[in-house]
Formats: structure tokens, sequence, C-alpha cells
């Protein structure tokens, strides 16, 4: 097979890079297991006569498939576009050795469709089994309407396939673009630190936009009947988590902004080493920020809205989802933690013992949980301080406990996410780790 051809070079990419490809097809995992569940209880709900349980099951089954798919294909994008750019390297090298950048497009597009191929089954069935839990919970509560049964046919089947392959092109096509498109000197002086390079003015006018967008929508949703402003809630949320994902390069450089001071005052070299860090690789970080704020956001905003009413099937899918971007953000940290072995294998050499590099780890995830708990407790702030009180479920109903115990998890994620791989990377002898890409 020649080595320009477009599965010979994506074969030797997943070679080099294997925990990039582990963590997109991890990611695509979490993400058709999700839609699946959903969308196999709205389809299964829409057979039945209709009846006032038929017709709440729908619509709370339509709502979490249609936030699931959206989040989905933010999610798995840039997930992909990750994994991408930590190839920046590899396809520099490819392009000057004479690879086109019509070859780096086509390997990129080849990796995304195999990735779906492998993980469509794994999300599938997984997703079979917790919609049979879902489904037993809620007739458990009596809250199945009389004859539904569920079934988890094609038509799950193949809105999963969909999201997944679209989702996966778009977000490699993105990342490949750029890739292709950057000249070979350059893309080699980018990835000397991962991600050094600067997110552009398109995607700060984007972010700007969007969150212009998400204000509006909130005051028209405001100003609607009771009914209209709570259909609005999953929509305006969107729109500004959207805006997070997009301004997650200078989200996580002002949170390493806001605990420099401290960091460099009581974080010795440690603290010095993680801020420096974080603001070199604020472009990588907006990968980990989004789905943590993701979290945070959608738990904060389902539990005030279950304030007013506890129904199973909402706790269940909240749960689920908020399971969903959890695990997304933690693949995504573990990415990230996995391609710096050189990194920390260099400052070994030159003297750091390993408690040190663990210090340097743990205050940077400390940054992160900053930035990702900190704008996804803004957002379902700004999202339910107005439109909360609005259709009787004020923010202010939300225990103390509820904020504390959303909050120490997403800490808690976090900080075990940054920590998982460290073990495995300190056992690679330093001379080693520098030759290497990742562990």
């Amino acid at each position: 097979m020649s080595l320009f051809s477009p599965n010979g070079l994506a074969t030797a990419s997943v070679k080099a890079r294997p925990s990039a490809f582990a963590g997109t097809f991890t990611a695509l995992v979490f993400s058709g297991t999700v839609v699946t569940a959903c969308v196999a209880m709205a389809v299964s709900a829409s057979r039945v006569p209709v009846s006032p349980k038929q017709a709440d099951l729908y619509d709370v089954g339509i709502a979490f498939s249609n936030l699931t798919v959206y989040m989905a294909i933010f999610v798995i994008g840039q997930v992909m576009s990750l994994a991408v750019a930590q190839r920046g390297r590899e396809s520099a090298l490819l392009r000057a050795i004479g690879a086109e950048p019509k070859q780096i497009r086509r390997m990129v597009a080849t990796e995304a469709l195999w990735t779906c191929v492998f993980a469509l089954p794994v999300g599938y069935g997984l997703g079979a089994l917790v919609a049979h839990v879902w489904f037993d919970g809620m007739a458990a509560s009596s809250m199945v309407p009389d004859g539904m049964t569920l079934t988890v046919g094609l038509v799950p089947l193949f809105t999963t396939a969909s999201v997944l392959v679209v989702c996966s092109q778009l977000g490699g096509m993105i990342g490949a673009w750029r890739a292709s498109r950057t000249r070979p000197s350059a893309a080699l002086a980018d990835s000397a630190v991962q991600g050094g390079g600067r997110a552009g003015r398109v995607r700060a006018v984007a972010s700007v936009v969007f969150l212009v967008g998400a204000v509006s929508l909130s005051v028209a949703a405001e100003a609607s009947s009771v009914q209209d402003a709570a259909s609005e809630i999953p929509v305006v949320l969107l729109a500004y988590l959207i805006a997070i994902g997009l301004a997650g390069p200078w989200i996580g450089r002002l949170a390493a902004c806001v605990a420099a001071p401290l960091l460099r005052r009581y974080g010795g070299v440690a603290g010095e080493l993680a801020v420096a860090g974080a603001r070199a690789r604020s472009r990588r970080l907006a990968a980990a920020i989004t789905p943590i704020a993701m979290m945070t956001a959608f738990a904060v905003v389902q539990f005030v809205s279950l304030t007013g009413e506890m129904d199973w099937m909402a706790v269940f899918g909240t749960l689920l989802y908020a399971g969903f971007t959890g695990l997304v953000a933690a693949n995504t940290l573990v990415m990230l933690t996995l391609e710096r072995l050189r990194e920390f294998s260099l400052l070994r050499t030159v003297g750091a013992e390993k408690r040190q590099v663990r210090a340097i780890v743990v205050v940077e995830s400390a940054i992160t949980a900053l930035a990702g708990l900190g704008a996804g407790a803004l957002a379902a702030i700004a999202v339910m301080a107005p439109l909360g009180q609005r259709v009787g479920t004020p923010l202010s109903a939300l225990p103390v406990w509820v904020w504390a115990a959303t909050l120490f998890s997403g800490v808690v994620l976090v900080l075990a996410a940054y920590c998982a791989p460290l073990a495995r990377m300190l056992r690679v002898r330093p001379v080693e780790g520098v030759t290497r890409h990742s562990a």
C-alpha cells in the first residue's frame, strides 16, 4: 500500500498517535449511546395511543433527543478537531516530504469514517441497554402509557449513524483544513508547544455573535408566554454553550490570569509552570472547557426545572446527559494529558522530580476546573435568573447542597481525569519519553 494513499496515511497516523484515535473512538461511543437511548424512548412513545402519559413521555423524549443531537454535534466536532490538531507535527512532516493538502484531508476523512464504523455498534448496543434501564425504571414507577413497549430498532440506529458520521467528518474537515493549509515549517514550530497556536478572529467574532444571540433569545423568551418561555430554555442554553465553546481559549487564559497571583505566591515553581502552561495551551484547553461547562450548566438548569415537578424520566435523562458530558470531558482531559509525555520527560531530564510534575498537573487541573465550572455556572445563571422566575422555577429554589454537589463532582472529575494517565507516563524513562509523541 502506498504511503500517500488515504488508507495508508490513516493507518500510519493511528499507529503514531494511538491515544488520539482511542479518544475519538471513546467520544463517538459515548455520543452514540446517549443518542440511541433518547431516540429509542421518543420513537417508542410515538407508537402508542395519545394520552396524558404518552404526551408527557413523548415531549420529554423529543426534547432530550434534540438537545443530545445538538450537543453531540458540538462535542464530536471538538474532539475530532483536537485529535487532528494533536497530529499537527506528523501532518507537517508529511507535507514536508511531498504529501499534498488533499491527501492530508483524505487521510483524516478515512480515519474518521473507520472510527465511526467501529464505534457505531458499541454505542448502539450500550444505548439499547441504557434505554431498557430507563424504561424499566419508568415502568416500576407506573409512568409508562398503556400498551407501550420499548423498541430499539432501525430509527435509532440510522439516527445515531448519521450523527456520528456527519459530526466526525465535519470536525475532521475543520481540523484537516487548517493542518493542510499551514506551511510545514510553521506547523512544526506551532507543534513545539501543544496548543500553542492562537485562536483566530473568525472564532472570536462567532463567539460574540452567539453570545449576543443568546441574550436576545433570553429577552424574547422572558417577554413571551409561560409555555413558550419554558420551551425556549433549552435553545437559550444551547446558544450560551456554543458561545462558551467558541470562546474557550480566552476563557482558559482568563482563568489562568485570575488564578495566577495566588498560584505564584503559594504554588512555587509548580504554580508558575502551571500558569505558563495553561496560557500557552489555551487553544487545546478549549476542547476540555466546553464539555465541563456543558455538564455544569445543563445539570444546574435541569435541577432548577425539576424543583417544580419531580418526573422520573426527566431525572434519569438529566443524569444520563450529565454523565455523557462528564465522560466526554474526562476523555478529552486524558487525551490532553497523554500528549504531554515529551514535555514532562523534558522537565525530568533537567531535574524535576515526579512529585513536582504531579503538582503541576494538579494545579493545571484546578485552572481547568475554574474555567469550565465557572463558565457553566454563569451560563446556567444567565438562563435561569430571568426565565426560571418566569416559568415558576426560580433559581433561588435550588438548594445550596445541589450547587455544592455539582461543583464538587466537577472538580473531582477534572482532577481524576487529569491525573489518571500520569502514573503510566511517569514510569517511562525521561530519555525515552523525549523521543515519543504520546504515552
